[in-house]
């Protein structure tokens, strides 16, 4: 509870330290006569397209598993060692996700 509110604390401190920062900035614009532009902002990576997270996707869980299995009307993926090689044309398998 107590590292709870320090993380409070802190959030409001910075709250208003940022309210008092815009306010100062829009008294200070009253006075000032000459039009401040903004600077242009570098992308903070220099190629945007790539994904961020490159961690494989987590396997599903059995209900998730189950519930896929029943949307798509296959069976999943793992059970097909427990058929003979002969009959696996005639199930429909699901792909790996």
């Amino acid at each position: 509870m107590v590292a709870r509110a320090g993380w409070v604390a802190t959030i409001a401190a910075l709250a208003l330290m940022a309210g008092a920062a815009v306010t100062g900035a829009k008294a200070s614009a009253k006075h000032d006569t000459a039009k401040v532009t903004p600077a242009p902002v570098a992308p903070s990576r220099p190629n945007a397209t790539k994904p961020v997270s490159t961690n494989p996707a987590k396997p599903l869980t059995r209900r998730q598993e189950v519930e896929h299995a029943i949307e798509t009307r296959t069976i999943p993926e793992r059970y097909r060692s427990s058929v003979p090689k002969e009959y696996q044309k005639y199930i429909p398998f699901a792909k790996d996700r």
